[in-house]
């Protein structure tokens, strides 16, 4: 399952959330150490390979 990484807006922690893809922008995201609603989702550049005859590769 993929994950997501979020910044907590209130207490500035990092922290990583697992969820499908289709509950991405719907399901509610809570900060583990304060409890607050008020979290992003951070942007990510982690390496990604296409199990699909490898036309797409990204790598860090």
């Amino acid at each position: 399952m993929p994950q997501y990484d979020h910044t907590c807006q209130k207490c500035k922690k990092d922290f990583v959330v697992e969820m499908r893809i289709s509950e991405v922008g719907k399901k509610e995201v809570v900060c583990p150490e304060c409890g607050s609603k008020e979290v992003t989702r951070n942007v990510t550049n982690r390496s990604f390979t296409s199990e699909s005859i490898n036309r797409y590769v990204w790598d860090k």
